[in-house]
């Protein structure tokens, strides 16, 4: 049998995720599902391992973007995923507080794994909010810097002979886009610098140009939001998203989806655009404040025998 059958004959949960679970989702939102399956006896007893296995179906536009029928499903192994719950992953955390028009399918184990589900979060996830949420934070700025060099670069390239090398178009180059790199030795050019891509001089354009392409449909392909708000949306949302989650899970010891309809609202003003960058940054301050100063009723630590416990009697229920 192989790995895929596997996971999909020994499932124990499927949630749907995402935008879905967040209540944020529009018609036109791809769909992201999240498994937990048992591993069977040679993964225990024997060499095999198998953390996760990646069900997903792609499907993208004529600009490389997901449509609405790409379809993103991990199933996690269950001893993988509770030691990622116990980390207090928020990705992870999100799945066990699935509400039930989320869970596609659930049997008795799985439902064991949700009826713990309070037992994971300790006052730890205070630090994997934030973290998870820098990174979003993060991604607004350094990903906006690089594409609009790299739109830039594509833009002038695209303007010259595809023979050419990069070299022979120097003189026509702007030297804030391109920016040279010169060896202390020889004085030669090492390399141009674009964005976060590094050309030799001898590159052919054609070939520069199709670097450019594949690292822009990397970063997202989010075109219009570059363009029209001089930041990632996206990014900017999930960045509220994750302080309003660290803040309700460090305060009430439990996470509710879907989001009330004004925090649905409010985050859907910040994906669509709505807020400045201004505003956004202010928001997040003031919910990394907040979580600060929050006296939490959650543990200092995780619960590490009482989750072990819980390992082990449900591997024995199943192995069985």
């Amino acid at each position: 049998m192989n790995e895929r059958d596997l996971a999909e004959k020994n499932k124990i949960l499927v949630v749907k995720t995402g935008s879905h679970m967040y209540g944020t989702n529009t018609p036109t939102s791809d769909e992201d599902f999240v498994g937990i399956f048992m591993p069977s006896e040679e993964y225990v007893y024997g060499f095999k391992r198998m953390d996760e296995v990646d069900f997903s179906v792609k499907d993208k536009d004529e600009n490389g973007r997901n449509t609405k029928d790409a379809i993103d499903v991990k199933y996690y192994e269950f001893r993988k995923f509770v030691k990622l719950a116990m980390e207090n992953n928020p990705n992870i955390l999100e799945i066990l507080f699935a509400p039930e028009s989320n869970i596609v399918f659930i049997n008795d184990l799985g439902r064991e794994l949700l009826n713990m589900a309070k037992v994971f979060p300790y006052q730890g996830c205070k630090q994997k909010f934030l973290g998870y949420a820098f990174a979003q934070k993060h991604k607004m700025f350094v990903k906006k810097d690089n594409y609009f060099d790299l739109l830039k670069a594509k833009e002038f390239l695209k303007s010259k002979d595809s023979p050419w090398s990069l070299w022979e178009v120097e003189k026509d180059m702007d030297k804030s886009v391109f920016k040279k790199q010169i060896n202390k030795l020889s004085g030669k050019i090492d390399f141009y610098q674009v964005g976060d891509i590094n050309f030799m001089p001898s590159i052919s354009i054609k070939n520069a140009i199709k670097m450019i392409e594949e690292r822009l449909d990397k970063v997202g392909n989010r075109e219009e939001l570059y363009l029209k708000h001089a930041f990632d949306t996206k990014f900017a949302m999930h960045l509220v998203r994750l302080m309003i989650e660290g803040t309700m899970l460090l305060d009430k010891g439990f996470l509710e989806f879907p989001f009330s309809d004004y925090v649905k609202e409010f985050l859907m003003t910040i994906r669509n655009g709505e807020k400045s960058i201004d505003e956004v940054l202010t928001t997040a301050t003031y919910y990394e404040e907040l979580i600060e100063k929050i006296e939490s009723p959650l543990p200092e630590k995780p619960r590490y025998d009482e989750i072990e416990e819980f390992v082990i009697k449900t591997m024995k229920e199943f192995l069985k």
